[in-house]
C-alpha cells in the first residue's frame, strides 16, 4: 500500500465515514485528492467518486493500518 493510499484511507474514514479498499479505491481516492490539491478539480466543481466495494481486502493490511500513534499525526497526502 502506498503512503498516499494509506493517508487517503484514513482521511476518508475520518471525514466521510467511508471505509475504502487499500488497493483499488484507496489509490483512486489518493488520485482524487491529488487532483483537488493540484487544481485539476476546482472548488465547487461537481465530482463523483464511485466506491464499488472491496472492503474485505482491508483486513489483509490490518498491521499496516493499526498504528494509532501514526494515525494521530497523519495528514492528507
Amino acid at each position: 500500500m502506498t503512503a498516499a493510499a494509506s493517508a487517503a484511507l484514513i482521511l476518508t474514514a475520518r471525514t466521510e465515514g467511508i471505509v475504502l479498499d487499500p488497493i483499488h479505491t484507496g489509490r483512486a481516492m489518493a488520485g482524487l485528492i491529488a487532483a483537488v490539491e493540484g487544481g485539476d478539480v476546482l472548488p465547487g466543481q461537481r465530482t463523483v467518486f464511485l466506491h464499488s466495494g472491496g472492503m474485505p481486502s482491508l483486513f489483509g493490511h490490518a498491521a499496516t493500518l493499526a498504528k494509532p500513534e501514526e494515525a494521530l499525526t497523519l495528514s492528507a497526502p
